[in-house]
């Protein structure tokens, strides 16, 4: 993955227009910073299902397949590490209730030569355990795409269990895959959704290094280096793409390369890669 040097200020960030019943958000502000050092380089986050104030993050490639869950504080409190798991490029993770069960999904699904012949989503049941641990249950799904290796960062996961991924691409259109709900680990195809135009402005404004979705299912948040994109979900889900997007300022990162809803879909929290790892907020503006 090409490294970014810095953030500059967002120049046209103005001009990305809003959708007429956008939501408001508040400006970013710093939430904590990790304590833990071996959290160099965070790049993908996720919001608890079971506990508000609660995250999970991985670093980028170059890691052993391992995970890290800290609090509001700042607090890395526990390390999880997948048995007999392989960490080619993980990217981004992503957090759903699926059937009555709160997952994480773990996205090794970076591939910046687009050679991949197959990428791969981890699932394992949300830990509540503190400490170093290994896991030794989880489900692993091996992707590939429907015309050619695409190179990405952006996972997100609907609460019926599928899972949806945004390539980056430097000319700004980026393509939009999903898996419907796999019934088990094993081999899939991704299933081509849309094209979509990103341009938040500013350095890295066209690459999407991360996604969610808001807890009640209603909107979809798409991250560059320089700021986010919300884009509301209408009934039929998949039209998310359609929706013309929310402009959303981030604090200024070094590498900023993950963002979450919180567990109650008030807030973004967003970190940045590099050590130590800070974490900041933007709330939503409630009328």
């Amino acid at each position: 993955m090409a490294k970014a040097v810095a953030v500059i200020a967002i120049a046209s960030f103005c001009a990305v227009l809003a959708r007429e019943d956008s939501r408001a958000w508040g400006p970013p502000q710093s939430l904590c910073t990790l304590d833990n050092a071996q959290v160099n380089e965070s790049s993908g986050l996720a919001a608890s299902g079971l506990a508000a104030g609660v995250f999970f993050t991985h670093n980028d490639s170059g890691d052993t397949a391992r995970f890290f869950r800290f609090d509001r504080k700042g607090s890395v409190d526990a390390t999880y590490s997948l048995k007999g798991a392989i960490a080619v490029d993980w990217e981004d993770m992503a957090r759903a209730t699926v059937d009555g069960t709160s997952y994480l999904y773990l996205a090794d699904v970076g591939d910046n030569a687009e050679r991949r012949e197959t990428v791969t989503i981890y699932r394992v049941e949300e830990p509540t355990t503190d400490g170093t641990q290994t896991i030794e249950k989880y489900q692993t799904y091996a992707l590939k795409y429907p015309d050619r290796p695409h190179n990405c960062e952006a996972l997100f996961v609907t609460s019926n269990g599928d899972m949806w991924v945004v390539t980056k691409n430097a000319g700004g259109v980026s393509k939009v895959f999903v898996q419907k709900k796999p019934a088990a680990s094993g081999a899939y195809t991704f299933l081509h959704v849309a094209d979509i135009e990103i341009d938040t402005g500013g350095f890295g404004g066209k690459l999407v290094t991360a996604a969610d979705v808001s807890p009640d299912g209603k909107y979809v948040v798409l991250r560059t280096y320089s700021a986010a994109l919300e884009f509301a979900a209408p009934a039929k889900f998949a039209d998310w793409t359609k929706s013309k997007p929310t402009a959303i300022r981030l604090a200024l990162e070094i590498q900023g390369e993950a963002i979450t809803y919180s567990k109650d879909g008030l807030a973004l929290v967003t970190t940045s890669e590099f050590a130590p790892c800070p974490v900041s907020l933007v709330a939503l503006i409630r009328n």
